[in-house]
Protein backbone atom coordinates (compact mmCIF):
# COMPACT_ATOMS: atom_id res chain seq x y z
CA UNK A 1 0.00 0.00 0.00
CA UNK A 2 2.88 2.72 1.28
CA UNK A 3 5.13 1.61 -1.97
CA UNK A 4 2.09 2.27 -4.44
CA UNK A 5 1.73 5.35 -3.01
CA UNK A 6 5.59 6.38 -3.17
CA UNK A 7 5.48 5.22 -6.34
CA UNK A 8 2.24 8.21 -7.23
CA UNK A 9 4.34 10.20 -5.23
CA UNK A 10 7.15 10.55 -7.70
CA UNK A 11 4.96 10.03 -10.93
CA UNK A 12 3.32 13.62 -8.92
CA UNK A 13 6.83 14.88 -8.56
CA UNK A 14 7.59 14.32 -12.37
CA UNK A 15 4.77 15.93 -13.46
CA UNK A 16 5.87 19.00 -10.69
CA UNK A 17 9.13 19.18 -12.41
CA UNK A 18 7.79 19.56 -15.77
CA UNK A 19 5.47 22.29 -14.91
CA UNK A 20 8.24 24.13 -13.27
CA UNK A 21 10.16 23.34 -16.73
CA UNK A 22 7.53 24.88 -18.34
CA UNK A 23 7.15 27.55 -16.14
CA UNK A 24 10.67 28.85 -17.05
CA UNK A 25 9.81 28.11 -20.63
CA UNK A 26 6.79 30.65 -20.46
CA UNK A 27 8.96 33.61 -18.59
CA UNK A 28 11.98 33.25 -20.85
CA UNK A 29 9.21 34.29 -23.64
CA UNK A 30 7.54 36.88 -21.39
CA UNK A 31 8.66 40.09 -23.00
CA UNK A 32 7.79 43.39 -22.50
CA UNK A 33 7.81 46.64 -25.09
CA UNK A 34 11.81 46.46 -25.22
CA UNK A 35 11.64 42.60 -25.98
CA UNK A 36 13.40 42.39 -22.17
CA UNK A 37 11.99 38.93 -20.89
CA UNK A 38 11.06 38.19 -16.95
CA UNK A 39 13.75 38.69 -14.70
CA UNK A 40 13.45 35.18 -12.95
CA UNK A 41 16.60 36.24 -10.28
CA UNK A 42 14.25 39.30 -8.84
CA UNK A 43 13.07 38.48 -5.41
CA UNK A 44 9.19 37.65 -5.30
CA UNK A 45 7.37 40.28 -2.88
CA UNK A 46 7.02 39.41 0.89
CA UNK A 47 9.27 37.14 0.45
CA UNK A 48 13.40 35.96 0.83
CA UNK A 49 13.58 34.12 -2.44
CA UNK A 50 13.49 34.71 -6.26
CA UNK A 51 11.36 32.78 -8.68
CA UNK A 52 14.81 30.93 -10.19
CA UNK A 53 15.78 30.12 -6.45
CA UNK A 54 11.89 28.48 -5.94
CA UNK A 55 12.16 26.61 -9.30
CA UNK A 56 15.48 25.34 -8.20
CA UNK A 57 14.15 24.26 -5.08
CA UNK A 58 11.24 21.76 -6.65
CA UNK A 59 13.79 20.52 -9.09
CA UNK A 60 16.59 19.65 -6.39
CA UNK A 61 13.22 18.10 -4.15
CA UNK A 62 12.16 16.00 -7.20
CA UNK A 63 15.63 14.98 -8.01
CA UNK A 64 15.41 13.29 -4.51
CA UNK A 65 11.60 12.20 -4.42
CA UNK A 66 12.52 10.21 -7.54
CA UNK A 67 15.20 7.91 -5.08
CA UNK A 68 12.12 7.11 -2.73
CA UNK A 69 11.66 4.04 -4.96
CA UNK A 70 15.05 2.28 -3.27
CA UNK A 71 14.30 3.45 0.11
CA UNK A 72 14.30 -0.07 2.55
CA UNK A 73 12.10 2.33 4.82
CA UNK A 74 8.99 2.34 3.31
CA UNK A 75 6.55 0.37 5.13
CA UNK A 76 7.72 2.57 8.18
CA UNK A 77 6.72 6.05 6.89
CA UNK A 78 3.32 7.10 8.35
CA UNK A 79 0.60 7.38 5.75
CA UNK A 80 -0.29 10.80 6.75
CA UNK A 81 3.20 12.09 5.96
CA UNK A 82 3.23 10.05 2.36
CA UNK A 83 -0.22 12.03 1.74
CA UNK A 84 0.83 14.75 3.18
CA UNK A 85 4.01 14.99 0.77
CA UNK A 86 1.35 14.32 -1.53
CA UNK A 87 -0.87 16.86 -1.25
CA UNK A 88 1.83 19.76 -1.18
CA UNK A 89 3.11 18.32 -4.37
CA UNK A 90 -0.42 18.72 -6.23
CA UNK A 91 -0.30 22.32 -4.71
CA UNK A 92 2.52 23.40 -6.11
CA UNK A 93 2.12 21.83 -9.29
CA UNK A 94 -1.63 23.72 -9.41
CA UNK A 95 0.32 27.53 -8.34
CA UNK A 96 2.30 26.95 -11.13
CA UNK A 97 -0.32 25.96 -13.59
CA UNK A 98 -2.36 28.47 -12.49
CA UNK A 99 0.45 31.01 -13.00
CA UNK A 100 1.14 29.65 -16.72
CA UNK A 101 -2.80 30.07 -17.64
CA UNK A 102 -2.80 33.94 -16.78
CA UNK A 103 0.89 34.88 -18.36
CA UNK A 104 -0.61 32.87 -21.11
CA UNK A 105 -3.83 34.84 -21.09
CA UNK A 106 -2.01 38.05 -20.71
CA UNK A 107 -0.20 37.25 -23.93
CA UNK A 108 -3.28 36.43 -25.98
CA UNK A 109 -6.01 38.05 -24.83
CA UNK A 110 -4.51 41.76 -23.37
CA UNK A 111 -2.05 42.26 -26.15
CA UNK A 112 1.12 40.80 -24.42
CA UNK A 113 3.26 43.02 -21.89
CA UNK A 114 4.37 46.47 -22.04
CA UNK A 115 5.53 46.64 -18.85
CA UNK A 116 6.26 44.61 -15.36
CA UNK A 117 7.29 46.46 -11.90
CA UNK A 118 9.14 44.24 -10.00
CA UNK A 119 8.63 46.38 -6.55
CA UNK A 120 4.92 45.25 -6.61
CA UNK A 121 4.96 42.46 -9.52
CA UNK A 122 2.16 44.96 -11.31
CA UNK A 123 2.32 43.75 -15.42
CA UNK A 124 0.76 46.20 -17.20
CA UNK A 125 0.03 44.94 -20.82
CA UNK A 126 -0.42 46.46 -24.41
CA UNK A 127 -4.45 47.73 -23.87
CA UNK A 128 -3.55 49.47 -20.99
CA UNK A 129 -5.08 47.32 -18.45
CA UNK A 130 -2.76 46.16 -14.63
CA UNK A 131 -2.58 43.04 -13.73
CA UNK A 132 -1.71 41.81 -10.06
CA UNK A 133 0.51 38.76 -10.17
CA UNK A 134 2.05 38.80 -6.71
CA UNK A 135 -1.22 36.40 -5.51
CA UNK A 136 0.55 33.89 -7.75
CA UNK A 137 3.93 34.02 -7.31
CA UNK A 138 3.79 34.29 -3.84
CA UNK A 139 0.82 30.94 -4.00
CA UNK A 140 3.83 29.12 -6.06
CA UNK A 141 6.47 30.04 -3.11
CA UNK A 142 3.96 29.28 -0.12
CA UNK A 143 3.30 26.15 -1.85
CA UNK A 144 6.98 25.39 -2.39
CA UNK A 145 7.67 26.09 1.45
CA UNK A 146 4.60 23.87 2.40
CA UNK A 147 6.62 20.92 -0.29
CA UNK A 148 10.24 21.45 2.08
CA UNK A 149 8.44 21.05 5.37
CA UNK A 150 6.30 17.90 3.62
CA UNK A 151 9.43 16.70 2.03
CA UNK A 152 11.64 16.74 4.52
CA UNK A 153 9.21 14.86 7.44
CA UNK A 154 9.57 11.83 5.08
CA UNK A 155 12.90 12.36 4.07
CA UNK A 156 13.49 12.04 7.71
CA UNK A 157 12.62 8.63 7.68
CA UNK A 158 13.41 7.29 3.85
CA UNK A 159 16.76 8.77 3.89
CA UNK A 160 17.63 7.61 0.08
CA UNK A 161 21.20 7.71 -0.93
CA UNK A 162 20.80 11.19 -3.04
CA UNK A 163 19.83 12.97 0.36
CA UNK A 164 22.84 14.51 1.78
CA UNK A 165 23.39 16.57 -1.53
CA UNK A 166 20.17 18.35 -1.35
CA UNK A 167 21.82 21.82 -0.33
CA UNK A 168 24.97 22.14 -2.97
CA UNK A 169 22.19 20.95 -5.63
CA UNK A 170 20.14 23.47 -4.87
CA UNK A 171 22.30 25.73 -5.06
CA UNK A 172 24.02 24.92 -8.15
CA UNK A 173 20.86 24.58 -9.84
CA UNK A 174 19.71 27.78 -9.01
CA UNK A 175 23.41 29.59 -9.99
CA UNK A 176 22.49 27.36 -13.26
CA UNK A 177 18.97 28.46 -13.94
CA UNK A 178 20.40 32.20 -13.03
CA UNK A 179 23.27 32.12 -15.64
CA UNK A 180 21.22 30.64 -18.20
CA UNK A 181 18.71 33.32 -18.15
CA UNK A 182 21.22 35.88 -17.88
CA UNK A 183 22.87 33.97 -21.36
CA UNK A 184 19.76 34.27 -22.62
CA UNK A 185 19.04 37.55 -21.93
CA UNK A 186 22.01 38.69 -23.40
CA UNK A 187 21.96 36.62 -26.55
CA UNK A 188 18.08 37.44 -27.35
CA UNK A 189 19.47 41.45 -27.25
CA UNK A 190 22.35 40.41 -29.73
CA UNK A 191 19.35 38.16 -31.94
CA UNK A 192 17.29 41.29 -31.93
CA UNK A 193 20.05 43.95 -32.52
CA UNK A 194 21.55 41.24 -35.65
CA UNK A 195 17.60 41.16 -36.30
CA UNK A 196 17.61 45.18 -36.74
CA UNK A 197 20.53 45.27 -38.24
CA UNK A 198 19.71 43.08 -40.94
CA UNK A 199 16.46 44.12 -41.55
CA UNK A 200 18.13 48.10 -42.20
CA UNK A 201 20.50 46.31 -44.79
CA UNK A 202 17.63 44.87 -46.74
CA UNK A 203 15.80 47.69 -47.00
CA UNK A 204 18.90 49.77 -47.84
CA UNK A 205 19.47 46.98 -50.92
CA UNK A 206 16.19 47.39 -51.93
CA UNK A 207 16.04 51.11 -51.90
CA UNK A 208 19.34 50.98 -54.44
CA UNK A 209 18.03 48.65 -56.96
CA UNK A 210 14.74 50.87 -57.42
CA UNK A 211 16.86 53.51 -57.23
CA UNK A 212 19.20 52.04 -59.89
CA UNK A 213 16.20 50.86 -62.06
CA UNK A 214 15.17 54.67 -61.60
CA UNK A 215 18.23 55.78 -63.46
CA UNK A 216 18.24 53.42 -66.20
CA UNK A 217 14.57 54.26 -66.74
CA UNK A 218 15.53 58.04 -67.25
CA UNK A 219 18.15 57.51 -69.36
CA UNK A 220 15.76 55.84 -71.80
CA UNK A 221 13.42 58.40 -71.31
CA UNK A 222 15.94 61.42 -72.10
CA UNK A 223 17.40 59.84 -75.11
CA UNK A 224 13.65 59.39 -76.31
CA UNK A 225 12.88 63.15 -75.84
CA UNK A 226 15.44 64.05 -77.32
CA UNK A 227 13.98 62.62 -80.36
CA UNK A 228 10.14 64.19 -79.46
CA UNK A 229 11.33 67.52 -78.77
CA UNK A 230 10.52 69.25 -82.20
CA UNK A 231 7.88 67.51 -82.74
CA UNK A 232 6.45 68.42 -79.23
CA UNK A 233 7.21 71.95 -79.77
CA UNK A 234 4.96 72.37 -82.91
CA UNK A 235 2.53 70.23 -80.99
CA UNK A 236 3.05 73.26 -77.86
CA UNK A 237 2.03 75.59 -80.84
CA UNK A 238 -1.46 74.35 -81.77
CA UNK A 239 -2.20 73.73 -78.34
CA UNK A 240 -1.40 77.39 -77.56
CA UNK A 241 -3.99 78.26 -79.91
CA UNK A 242 -6.73 75.90 -78.61
CA UNK A 243 -5.50 77.04 -75.00
CA UNK A 244 -6.48 80.67 -76.40
CA UNK A 245 -9.73 79.56 -77.39
CA UNK A 246 -10.67 77.60 -74.51
CA UNK A 247 -9.23 80.00 -72.34
CA UNK A 248 -12.19 82.24 -74.12
CA UNK A 249 -14.63 79.88 -73.57
CA UNK A 250 -14.26 79.28 -69.80
CA UNK A 251 -14.59 83.18 -69.18
CA UNK A 252 -18.07 82.86 -70.51
CA UNK A 253 -18.73 79.42 -68.58
CA UNK A 254 -17.06 81.47 -65.54
CA UNK A 255 -19.60 84.05 -66.08
CA UNK A 256 -22.31 81.53 -66.61
CA UNK A 257 -21.05 79.73 -63.33
CA UNK A 258 -21.27 82.98 -61.53
CA UNK A 259 -24.55 83.56 -62.26
CA UNK A 260 -25.84 79.91 -61.16
CA UNK A 261 -24.23 80.79 -57.86
CA UNK A 262 -25.62 83.56 -56.97
CA UNK A 263 -29.23 81.55 -57.60
CA UNK A 264 -27.78 78.51 -55.63
CA UNK A 265 -26.88 80.68 -52.58
CA UNK A 266 -30.16 82.11 -52.48
CA UNK A 267 -31.65 79.15 -53.02
CA UNK A 268 -29.19 77.82 -50.28
CA UNK A 269 -30.32 80.62 -47.89
CA UNK A 270 -33.86 79.42 -48.57
CA UNK A 271 -33.41 75.85 -47.73
CA UNK A 272 -31.36 77.04 -44.32
CA UNK A 273 -34.52 79.20 -43.54
CA UNK A 274 -37.11 76.15 -44.33
CA UNK A 275 -34.42 73.65 -41.95
CA UNK A 276 -34.45 76.45 -39.38
CA UNK A 277 -38.46 76.37 -39.46
CA UNK A 278 -38.63 72.64 -39.87
CA UNK A 279 -36.88 72.39 -36.72
CA UNK A 280 -38.64 74.98 -34.90
CA UNK A 281 -41.54 73.74 -36.08
CA UNK A 282 -40.04 70.24 -34.34
CA UNK A 283 -39.04 71.67 -31.02
CA UNK A 284 -42.79 73.15 -30.82
CA UNK A 285 -44.29 69.59 -31.87
CA UNK A 286 -41.86 68.03 -29.17
CA UNK A 287 -42.77 70.07 -26.80
CA UNK A 288 -46.43 70.05 -27.71
CA UNK A 289 -46.50 65.90 -27.44
CA UNK A 290 -44.56 66.61 -23.88
CA UNK A 291 -47.17 68.81 -22.85
CA UNK A 292 -50.15 66.74 -23.96
CA UNK A 293 -48.41 63.70 -22.09
CA UNK A 294 -48.24 65.55 -19.02
CA UNK A 295 -51.80 66.54 -19.25
CA UNK A 296 -52.58 63.30 -19.95
CA UNK A 297 -50.74 62.05 -16.81
CA UNK A 298 -52.62 64.91 -14.74
CA UNK A 299 -56.03 64.18 -16.25
CA UNK A 300 -55.15 60.34 -15.38
CA UNK A 301 -54.54 61.19 -12.14
CA UNK A 302 -57.41 63.42 -11.70
CA UNK A 303 -59.68 61.29 -12.82
CA UNK A 304 -57.90 58.09 -10.26
CA UNK A 305 -58.90 60.74 -7.26
CA UNK A 306 -62.21 61.87 -8.73
CA UNK A 307 -63.02 57.94 -8.54
CA UNK A 308 -61.42 57.68 -5.17
CA UNK A 309 -63.33 60.58 -3.71
CA UNK A 310 -66.70 59.43 -5.69
CA UNK A 311 -66.24 56.37 -3.34
CA UNK A 312 -65.36 57.95 -0.04
CA UNK A 313 -67.87 60.36 -0.80
CA UNK A 314 -70.41 57.43 -1.24
CA UNK A 315 -69.21 55.07 1.84
CA UNK A 316 -69.10 58.53 4.17
CA UNK A 317 -72.42 59.46 3.11
CA UNK A 318 -73.88 56.32 3.90
CA UNK A 319 -71.47 56.06 7.25
CA UNK A 320 -73.26 59.60 8.11
CA UNK A 321 -76.57 58.75 7.27
CA UNK A 322 -76.22 55.80 9.31
CA UNK A 323 -74.33 57.54 12.41
CA UNK A 324 -77.41 59.99 12.35
CA UNK A 325 -80.24 57.62 12.37
CA UNK A 326 -78.78 55.72 15.09
CA UNK A 327 -78.26 58.92 17.46
CA UNK A 328 -81.53 59.59 16.12
CA UNK A 329 -82.60 55.89 17.43
CA UNK A 330 -80.82 56.13 21.08
CA UNK A 331 -82.43 59.25 21.71
CA UNK A 332 -85.98 57.80 20.93
CA UNK A 333 -84.67 54.65 23.05
CA UNK A 334 -84.33 56.81 25.80
CA UNK A 335 -87.71 58.38 25.46
CA UNK A 336 -89.40 54.69 25.63
CA UNK A 337 -87.34 53.64 28.11
CA UNK A 338 -88.09 56.47 30.33
CA UNK A 339 -91.80 55.64 28.95
CA UNK A 340 -91.48 51.84 30.25
CA UNK A 341 -90.67 53.07 33.39
CA UNK A 342 -93.17 55.40 34.19
CA UNK A 343 -95.85 52.37 33.03
CA UNK A 344 -94.16 50.21 35.82
CA UNK A 345 -95.18 52.74 37.99
CA UNK A 346 -98.28 53.56 36.53
CA UNK A 347 -99.12 49.52 36.89
CA UNK A 348 -97.73 49.36 40.31
CA UNK A 349 -100.26 52.25 41.74
CA UNK A 350 -102.93 50.80 39.63
CA UNK A 351 -102.55 47.45 40.94
CA UNK A 352 -102.52 48.93 44.95
CA UNK A 353 -106.99 48.44 45.09
CA UNK A 354 -106.31 45.29 43.98
CA UNK A 355 -103.70 44.41 46.38
CA UNK A 356 -105.38 45.57 48.97
CA UNK A 357 -108.95 43.63 48.49
CA UNK A 358 -107.32 40.45 48.11
CA UNK A 359 -104.82 41.31 51.12
CA UNK A 360 -106.47 43.05 53.59
CA UNK A 361 -108.69 39.81 55.31
CA UNK A 362 -105.40 38.12 55.90
CA UNK A 363 -103.75 41.11 57.20
CA UNK A 364 -106.65 42.49 59.18
CA UNK A 365 -105.76 39.62 62.56
CA UNK A 366 -102.72 40.55 62.02
CA UNK A 367 -102.93 44.58 61.94
CA UNK A 368 -105.00 44.04 64.74
CA UNK A 369 -103.15 42.12 66.98
CA UNK A 370 -100.04 44.39 66.69
CA UNK A 371 -101.89 47.64 66.82
CA UNK A 372 -104.81 47.13 68.58
CA UNK A 373 -105.48 50.70 69.51
CA UNK A 374 -105.80 51.51 65.72
CA UNK A 375 -109.15 53.53 64.63
CA UNK A 376 -108.70 52.23 60.71
CA UNK A 377 -111.68 50.42 59.43
CA UNK A 378 -111.03 47.39 57.48
CA UNK A 379 -114.37 46.77 56.59
CA UNK A 380 -113.99 49.67 54.20
CA UNK A 381 -111.72 47.78 52.38
CA UNK A 382 -112.14 44.31 53.19
CA UNK A 383 -114.72 41.80 51.37
CA UNK A 384 -117.71 41.48 53.44
CA UNK A 385 -118.73 37.97 53.97
CA UNK A 386 -122.07 38.51 54.03
CA UNK A 387 -121.61 39.29 50.30
CA UNK A 388 -121.80 36.11 48.02
CA UNK A 389 -118.78 34.96 45.52
CA UNK A 390 -120.35 36.53 42.57
CA UNK A 391 -120.21 40.01 44.41
CA UNK A 392 -116.70 39.30 45.29
CA UNK A 393 -115.37 38.12 41.83
CA UNK A 394 -117.46 41.09 40.50
CA UNK A 395 -115.33 43.55 43.07
CA UNK A 396 -111.98 41.84 41.76
CA UNK A 397 -112.92 41.99 38.08
CA UNK A 398 -113.61 45.68 38.86
CA UNK A 399 -110.33 46.19 39.98
CA UNK A 400 -109.01 44.13 37.88
CA UNK A 401 -110.16 46.58 35.02
CA UNK A 402 -108.39 49.26 36.87
CA UNK A 403 -105.65 47.72 35.64
CA UNK A 404 -106.07 46.89 32.08
CA UNK A 405 -104.47 51.19 30.89
CA UNK A 406 -101.83 50.88 32.91
CA UNK A 407 -100.94 47.52 31.57
CA UNK A 408 -101.38 47.81 28.10
CA UNK A 409 -99.48 51.14 28.42
CA UNK A 410 -96.22 49.09 29.61
CA UNK A 411 -96.86 46.34 27.16
CA UNK A 412 -97.15 49.02 24.43
CA UNK A 413 -93.75 50.51 25.79
CA UNK A 414 -92.00 47.45 26.24
CA UNK A 415 -92.68 46.53 22.46
CA UNK A 416 -91.53 49.96 21.13
CA UNK A 417 -88.49 49.81 23.18
CA UNK A 418 -87.56 46.46 21.75
CA UNK A 419 -88.16 47.79 18.18
CA UNK A 420 -85.69 50.59 18.93
CA UNK A 421 -83.22 48.84 20.15
CA UNK A 422 -83.05 46.37 16.90
CA UNK A 423 -83.54 49.46 14.66
CA UNK A 424 -80.53 50.49 16.65
CA UNK A 425 -78.53 47.48 16.43
CA UNK A 426 -79.25 47.17 13.01
CA UNK A 427 -78.00 51.10 11.97
CA UNK A 428 -74.98 50.23 14.00
CA UNK A 429 -73.99 47.29 12.08
CA UNK A 430 -74.79 49.42 8.76
CA UNK A 431 -72.39 52.03 9.96
CA UNK A 432 -69.68 49.67 11.21
CA UNK A 433 -69.98 47.81 7.48
CA UNK A 434 -69.87 51.82 5.53
CA UNK A 435 -67.08 52.55 7.62
CA UNK A 436 -64.97 49.62 7.06
CA UNK A 437 -66.00 48.21 3.67
CA UNK A 438 -63.13 50.99 1.94
CA UNK A 439 -60.90 49.26 4.46
CA UNK A 440 -62.10 45.16 3.66
CA UNK A 441 -60.83 46.29 0.14
CA UNK A 442 -57.15 47.39 0.79
CA UNK A 443 -56.47 44.57 2.80
CA UNK A 444 -57.71 41.73 0.25
CA UNK A 445 -57.87 43.33 -3.08
CA UNK A 446 -58.12 40.53 -4.96
CA UNK A 447 -61.59 39.98 -3.45
CA UNK A 448 -62.63 43.93 -3.48
CA UNK A 449 -65.89 42.76 -5.83
CA UNK A 450 -66.84 39.87 -3.07
CA UNK A 451 -66.91 42.16 -0.39
CA UNK A 452 -68.48 45.22 -2.32
CA UNK A 453 -71.33 42.25 -3.04
CA UNK A 454 -71.59 41.07 0.57
CA UNK A 455 -71.41 44.66 2.10
CA UNK A 456 -74.06 45.54 -0.55
CA UNK A 457 -75.98 42.42 0.58
CA UNK A 458 -76.18 43.67 4.13
CA UNK A 459 -77.15 47.54 3.25
CA UNK A 460 -79.37 46.47 0.88
CA UNK A 461 -82.49 45.27 3.15
CA UNK A 462 -84.53 47.65 5.13
CA UNK A 463 -84.38 47.00 9.13
CA UNK A 464 -88.25 48.11 9.16
CA UNK A 465 -88.88 45.09 7.39
CA UNK A 466 -88.01 42.20 9.91
CA UNK A 467 -88.77 44.05 13.19
CA UNK A 468 -91.87 41.38 13.09
CA UNK A 469 -90.22 38.87 11.35
CA UNK A 470 -89.53 35.60 12.65
CA UNK A 471 -85.72 34.58 13.73
CA UNK A 472 -85.65 31.54 11.96
CA UNK A 473 -86.67 33.21 8.74
CA UNK A 474 -83.73 34.48 6.25
CA UNK A 475 -82.86 37.63 5.45
CA UNK A 476 -82.27 37.11 1.95
CA UNK A 477 -85.42 38.94 0.39
CA UNK A 478 -84.76 42.79 -0.73
CA UNK A 479 -87.51 45.27 -2.20
CA UNK A 480 -87.71 46.05 -5.26
CA UNK A 481 -84.05 46.55 -7.48
CA UNK A 482 -81.59 45.77 -4.71
CA UNK A 483 -83.91 42.73 -4.43
CA UNK A 484 -82.87 41.77 -8.07
CA UNK A 485 -79.03 42.96 -7.82
CA UNK A 486 -78.60 40.80 -5.06
CA UNK A 487 -80.13 37.99 -6.48
CA UNK A 488 -77.07 38.40 -9.72
CA UNK A 489 -74.44 39.11 -7.07
CA UNK A 490 -74.93 36.03 -5.04
CA UNK A 491 -75.54 33.62 -7.97
CA UNK A 492 -72.24 35.01 -9.84
CA UNK A 493 -70.11 34.22 -6.01
CA UNK A 494 -71.93 30.62 -5.87
CA UNK A 495 -70.56 30.00 -9.38
CA UNK A 496 -66.82 31.32 -8.76
CA UNK A 497 -66.82 29.64 -5.31
CA UNK A 498 -68.05 26.12 -7.30
CA UNK A 499 -64.98 26.58 -9.88
CA UNK A 500 -62.98 27.20 -7.00
CA UNK A 501 -63.72 24.13 -5.26
CA UNK A 502 -63.62 21.69 -8.75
Amino acid sequence: MRQKLITSIITNAENLSTAAANLLNILSTFYDTNKIPFDIKSTICSTDSSTSQVISRIHATVGIITEFNHSTRADLVPLYILTNLQSAIEDTKNSIINLCKKIEHLKKSEGGLRSFNYSNFQAQTNNGNMHNLEENFRSIYNSCETLLIKFFECLHILKPRSAYSFQAAASALSSIIDDANEKLTSLKKSLNQISISENNLVSKEEESAKHLEEIKRLKNDSDNDRKTIADYLAQSTQGKTSIQAILEDASKLQSTVNSYQEKFNIFEKKMNDREHQFAVGSADLAALIQLFESQKSEISNIINKSNKMLKSATVAGLASNFMTIKDQLTDELSKARLAFYVGIFFLTISALPLFAFVLMPILQPVIRSIFPETAFEFSNYAPNSSENAWQYLGQVLARITILLPAAWFVSFATIRHSSLFRLREHYSYKYSMAVAVEGFKQQAPIYEQEIAALVLEQLAFNPADKLNQSKDKNDINAPGISGFLLKKIRSKIDSIVSEERK
